[in-house]
């Protein structure tokens, strides 16, 4: 007699799925609980001890089919599959969030409930970008006018990877509230993401299972015989379940639920949750998410200089090409020996070797304490470099009104970045002056009284600008604040006065609308702008709303806009959650890269990023116009040995060399302070065009490489 209680065959055979992708050498699954598999046949590779294998160095498509016979049955339905079987240098990745424990160890709720990658390599799994996710789920709802609301941000749980039909990536988790509770999503519904190549990834939304007891970790696998997804879970008693699915994407394609769970042997011979890729996929993953070290330079070449011809420093190579692991390449000044390049005779045909000294300057950490929001600008004079230093007075960690210590707008003016510094001003090489202190009187007569954040040098219609934000009231109210602009005076051969003298400045005004009314129209408070140019439309981009705005203007009137602000970026993950602010535009083969900083000042404020093509003519006031990076370009983290917390706020500069610079503050308790301080780092762009920030001392240039020689040839 038949067990009233077993499974039907077809339900049966639906639980024996062999995944699209597998690597040579996987384990085929085995049968499920109550029947045995039969007539096994694999075209296009074969099988050996129940390993599907492929000698070949590229990707083979293979059918892998068999019968699936259950218990006390002579016979059974076949079924049938289309798999990629990779090559042995294919290598796995498995997807996990972490237990939280503090944002000071950059692993807070708001990081660890995400997405975070680990690659296999050869002492196995190793966790890429830092520990760091690299998936966070968005918000429960777009924000609205006035900003993202901690109420609406969003975390996840238990993300598994899958492979989908026809190429690229799936993966499915647990939506959770921000900090890891329910938000009642988890009763019915698993959240499912896809991505092409696991660098970037579009949220697809919730797909409703149908039940209402629970939904816990969920896996995926997609079925090729059937031609649909197969999503398992556990409910909230233990008991596991599975459903078909057709559309990722619409939760009326969810078949029937039915019990067990349909991946429990489809992952036999899988290590953990790990998926196998393409070793292309990995060495990708591997460029933007694990450390980028120099690994060699290119040969100098000599020097020829004829009999009798003056030789000079400037005929020397000016800079050391640099090779980097992930096929980028860089290079850096070289400071040769002048005394040696005087020294050589050049009356006589005759080999030379000159010495010199790779310029790879390591600034001070921090460069300057409690300076936050800094700026660094190069600027002409008479011919000769300068640069300016200005930033936000962060005294005790109150950038409003310093804890009655006085406040101000700082700037610093030197011949080399490095002059800059604290150190620098502690011995004596530069001052620091305060273009406005409290009680400064704006255009329309109004004392300013405090605040004087993020200033921002720019050149606007050829002259030197300040960009920042003034408050009002007493005691200083920072919602009075409006983004305003200062600009330096000329004498009447139209060069620059001194910026360091404050009587050269030019009175306060506030940045309006086209039609003279106030920016923020909500809370009135508007800050961080920045000015930037493309195909010769000016913009400024600003904070407000806790968000990034964006508008046209006229440079010829640079105190209002030309068009009506647009939102650009609202903060929709759980690492900006509830502010994106500090926009910097940087131009570069082709492409803008605005860095904006994200989630609340301290601890674990982050930088992102968001790019939109270049000289194209595009209307950059448009959000479409943006792509923007799901995680953070850089975050708290090790760096050179040591954990830096709470990065961002930056802009993007240059040294003496040319050089790229990213300057940004950070928190430290250097000298037992408690502000924001500032850090000045060179920009390294990897293979795949991202900026890396955050390339360590050692990483940028060997030690073997520091000294180098070249042979000056006389003939």
């Amino acid at each position: 007699m038949a067990d009233p209680n077993a499974a039907a065959p077809q339900d049966l055979a639906h639980r024996w799925i062999v995944p699209p992708v597998l690597a040579t050498g996987d384990l085929l699954p085995l049968a499920p609980d109550g029947a045995r598999v039969e007539g096994l046949a694999v075209t296009g590779a074969s099988v050996r001890d129940g390993a599907i294998v492929s000698d070949s160095e590229a990707a083979v498509t293979a059918t892998v089919s068999a019968r699936i016979v259950p218990e006390g049955e002579d016979d059974g339905p076949t079924r049938a599959f289309e798999v990629t079987v990779l090559p042995a240098s294919s290598r796995r990745v498995a997807a996990y969030h972490r237990t939280p424990t503090t944002a000071a160890e950059a692993n807070n709720e708001d990081v660890a409930f995400s997405a975070h990658l680990a690659l296999e390599g050869k002492g196995g799994f190793a966790p890429l970008n830092d520990d760091y996710g690299v998936f966070f789920a968005l918000t429960s709802e777009v924000p609205g006018p006035a900003g993202t609301t901690p109420e609406i941000i969003r975390s996840l749980k238990d993300p598994f990877l899958f492979h989908l039909a026809g190429g690229g990536f799936g993966l499915v988790s647990t939506r959770v509230a921000r900090g890891g509770g329910d938000d009642g999503t988890e009763r019915s519904s698993v959240l499912v993401a896809t991505s092409p190549d696991l660098l970037a990834y579009e949220e697809v939304g919730l797909l409703d299972l149908g039940v209402t007891g629970g939904v816990h970790a969920p896996t995926a696998v997609y079925d090729s015989a059937r031609g649909a997804y197969v999503i398992s879970w556990t409910d909230d008693a233990g008991a596991a379940f599975h459903a078909a699915v057709a559309d990722l994407g619409d939760s009326s394609s969810v078949g029937a639920v039915a019990p067990g769970s349909a991946l429990d042997w489809a992952t036999a011979g899988v290590p953990g949750h790990a998926i196998p890729v393409p070793a292309e996929v990995a060495r990708a993953l591997e460029v933007r998410f694990g450390p980028i070290r120099n690994v060699g330079a290119a040969p100098l070449p000599a020097v020829a200089v004829a009999a009798g011809a003056p030789v000079s420093v400037a005929d020397l190579p000016a800079r050391l090409g640099l090779d980097y692991s992930d096929g980028s390449t860089g290079s850096l000044a070289i400071e040769w020996d002048a005394a040696a390049v005087a020294a050589i005779d050049t009356t006589a045909p005759g080999e030379h070797v000159v010495t010199g000294r790779v310029k790879q300057p390591v600034y001070p950490t921090p460069f300057a304490d409690e300076r936050a929001d800094p700026s660094v600008y190069k600027l002409d004079v008479a011919g000769e470099p300068r640069f300016l230093m200005i930033a936000t007075k962060d005294l005790h960690m109150d950038p409003v009104s310093n804890s009655g210590e006085p406040v101000g707008m700082p700037i610093r003016m030197a011949e080399r970045i490095e002059d800059l510094s604290d150190e620098a001003l502690e011995a004596g090489r530069v001052t620091e002056v305060d273009l406005l202190v409290h009680g400064s009187l704006d255009a329309y007569g109004k004392p300013m009284t405090g605040c004087f954040w993020a200033p921002e040098i720019h050149l606007i219609d050829g002259t030197l600008s300040i960009l920042f934000m003034p408050s009002y009231g007493d005691p200083t109210d920072m919602w009075s604040g409006r983004a305003s602009i200062v600009q330096l005076k000329k004498d009447d051969a139209g060069n620059h006065l001194d910026p360091t003298v404050p009587s050269n400045w030019t009175a306060t005004q506030h940045v309006v609308c086209a039609d003279g009314s106030e920016l923020n129209k909500i809370q009135g408070i508007s800050l961080d702008m920045t000015y930037f140019e493309d195909s010769g439309t000016h913009y400024y981009a600003w904070q407000m709303l806790g968000s990034v705005f964006i508008a046209t203007m006229d440079p010829k009137d640079p105190t209002r806009l030309t068009s009506d602000p647009v939102r650009i970026i609202a903060p929709v993950y759980s690492w900006d959650n509830e502010i994106a602010e500090g926009p910097n535009v940087l131009t570069r083969d082709g492409k803008l890269f605005l860095l904006y900083s994200g989630s609340t000042v301290g601890d674990s404020y982050t930088t992102g990023l968001a790019t939109a093509p270049a000289g194209e003519g595009i209307d950059l006031t448009d959000p479409a116009s943006w792509s923007r990076l799901g995680y953070p370009i850089q975050k708290s983290g090790p760096y050179n040995g040591e954990m830096q917390l709470g990065t961002g706020h930056g802009m993007w500069s240059e040294d003496e060399d040319g050089n790229l610079l990213y300057v940004f503050h950070a928190r430290t308790d250097h000298k037992g302070l408690t502000g924001r301080d500032m850090f000045v780092r060179r920009v390294h762009f990897a293979s795949d065009g991202m900026p890396v920030l955050d390339m360590e001392t050692e990483e940028e240039l060997l030690p073997e490489l520091r000294d180098v020689t070249v042979t000056v040839v006389v003939s």
